[in-house]
């Protein structure tokens, strides 16, 4: 009827006691019974026995004391941590603390920086395959240096990113 949750089919919350489970199955099968139903059409006799029966099915889980332990078991729980957060604990993110304060965008001149190892080696790399092609050994020679120069790039540019960022500290 409602999942396979007997305590959603009886309208029971989880920690019902057993008399409350019992008043809310004895409720049910009075409203559902087929008996009830006896001079209503097929269709409705029908799905009041497919009622009752869902009834029956969750009282013979939770009427059982036994069986209820076991469900409640196996049922899964929603999460809990371990160590409940107080209220009263400020949230990082609330603080005037450089990593969350949002970064001005980069710059023109900037981001050029950044790139600009990447540009390089890109362009060693397409002169190197120009070299090959050619076979001309001074092209390939100057793939090196574009090479040497990207890989300088490569160690300069994070070392200017902290500079920047140990400015913005000051």
């Amino acid at each position: 009827m409602i999942g396979d949750d007997p305590y959603a089919v009886l309208g029971v919350r989880a920690d019902a006691s057993s008399e409350d489970i019992r008043r809310a199955y004895v409720r049910l099968a009075r409203q559902h019974h087929p008996d009830y139903f006896v001079a209503a059409p097929a269709a409705d006799r029908a799905a009041a026995e497919a009622r009752m029966r869902a009834v029956n099915d969750a009282w013979s889980v939770l009427g059982d004391a036994s069986r209820r332990r076991a469900f409640d078991a196996a049922r899964p729980r929603p999460f809990q941590p371990f160590e409940p957060v107080a209220d009263d604990e400020p949230d990082p993110r609330d603080q005037p603390d450089i990593p969350y304060r949002p970064a001005p965008p980069p710059s023109g001149r900037a981001r050029a920086t950044t790139m600009a190892p990447v540009a390089l080696f890109a362009c060693s790399v397409g002169v190197a395959a120009l070299s090959v092609v050619t076979g001309a050994g001074v092209v390939l020679g100057f793939a090196v240096i574009l090479f040497l120069l990207s890989c300088v790039g490569f160690l300069v540019v994070p070392l200017l990113a902290l500079g920047r960022a140990r400015r913005d500290d000051g």
